[in-house]
């Protein structure tokens, strides 16, 4: 009966120890460790997809020349503003003079045959009514008329042709715009027997622009038409220009074994700093909340070190659903939160982690959106990690807060009672 009764004294001595050794490892040092912690913040949140693209104008024509010869003279230049129907180029046209007399005199010659031809017909119709002249011959003389007519049709067709030959020695804008190119000089020789040669490019509105952007087959899907494009160009890196997606052609490009789609863009260009070709750093705006609360993703992803079951809850009881207003539940009510919610771990004003369950919104990989919370709020501070006293980071999920022989978390000496709770 003695030896019972010194046991328990003892016993009981043992386990007073071991809960204060407990709690004062976890309240104050927690063996050398610290809570590494980052405020929520408020402001404006975005989700982009970046690309890169070239600046043209929306309409341009390339001026060519139909006829072959020497380039007499140039009368419009770079950056000239010519109107539709504005003479742009002469090419010498005394072949071309030659070719419509040429063709005005066979259609002259063609002229008097026909007369000739029609006069013999109706002059022997009336013999051939009398029975002066056989049916053959009047035959004949029907079929000198139909022929000479198609001569004569033909002759005007060359002479319309010549005419339209020597119109085109004088090339002229077909639209009203500024010139962007000039690839003709005077007395340069122009073959246009295969295919037409490139003398100007004319660009119909520099107020008016369009970007040519790729982008990567695994960001198409979320690039619609309407959307906001804001980018900017190495010319001005401190202006941010605007836009909106026209286009998202359908026809897919393989560069590099990457399957890139072309997305078109319109851009105002009032200022017209803009140029034709300038290459454009593009970001589509994909979601644009302003204000949002944001809480960083580290935050989402941390372990605090718990134990899966802990007896009665020990001092672990201090990790607490913080999400009702400072009530302290079980800590079974920790293990199997809400499935809706996202959960991350807050430090409260004693300086113990307490759990906080949030509605989650879009997330851009670094931050993501805090839609609905009873205690998250700006400025709160959310546990991101664990770091050791030296600034070594602790893998929170391999770190036990259970003491050790030897004293101490995780083994050592026993904690310093006077240390700073965390």
């Amino acid at each position: 009966m003695k030896r019972k009764r010194l046991i328990i004294p003892v016993a009981a001595v043992v386990v007073l120890a071991s809960l204060f050794f407990i709690l004062g490892g976890i309240k104050r040092s927690n063996g050398g460790l610290v809570f590494q912690v980052s405020e929520l913040e408020r402001r404006d949140f975005e989700i982009v997809v970046s690309s890169t693209g070239t600046v043209n104008p929306v309409g341009s024509v390339d001026v060519g020349a139909e006829v072959s010869g020497t380039v007499a003279s140039v009368h419009a230049d770079y950056n000239d503003f010519v109107k539709k129907g504005q003479l742009l180029a002469r090419i010498r046209p005394d072949s071309f003079e030659a070719s419509v007399k040429e063709a005005e005199a066979s259609v002259a010659k063609a002229g008097a045959s026909l007369l000739k031809a029609r006069t013999e017909y109706e002059r022997n119709s009336v013999l051939y009514e009398k029975g002066h002249v056989s049916e053959l011959d009047i035959l004949t003389l029907e079929t000198a008329v139909t022929a000479t007519q198609a001569d004569l049709l033909s002759a005007e067709a060359k002479l319309s042709q010549a005419e339209t030959n020597l119109e085109n020695t004088e090339i002229r804008s077909p639209i009203s715009g500024t010139v962007i190119a000039r690839s003709v000089e005077a007395g340069q020789t122009i073959a246009s027997s295969l295919q037409a040669p490139e003398l100007f490019i004319i660009a119909e509105d520099l107020r008016t622009m369009q970007i040519e952007a790729d982008v990567d087959e695994n960001d198409i899907g979320l690039v619609e038409k309407g959307q906001r494009v804001r980018f900017i160009v190495q010319a001005y890196p401190d202006l941010v220009f605007d836009g909106t997606v026209r286009q998202v052609r359908l026809q897919p490009e393989t560069v590099q074994n990457v399957v890139i789609y072309t997305v078109v863009i319109d851009v105002r260009n009032e200022k017209r700093l803009l140029l034709p070709g300038m290459t454009a750093t593009i970001d589509f705006i994909i979601l644009d909340h302003p204000d949002a609360l944001l809480v960083p993703n580290s935050a989402l992803s941390f372990k605090p070190p718990v134990p899966d079951k802990v007896p009665g809850g020990g001092p672990f009881s201090k990790f607490t659903n913080n999400a009702q207003g400072g009530q302290k539940p079980a800590a079974s009510s920790m293990q199997a939160p809400q499935v809706d919610k996202t959960k991350v771990f807050v430090m409260t004003e004693e300086g113990y982690p307490a759990v906080s369950l949030f509605t989650s919104g879009e997330s851009d990989g670094v931050y993501t959106e805090v839609l609905e919370s009873i205690d998250l709020c700006e400025g709160k501070k959310v546990i991101t990690g664990i770091r050791a006293t030296d600034g070594k980071k602790q893998d929170a999920s391999k770190r036990s807060f259970f003491p050790r022989p030897g004293g101490g978390v995780g083994g050592g000496p026993p904690p310093d009672m006077g240390g700073r709770p965390m």
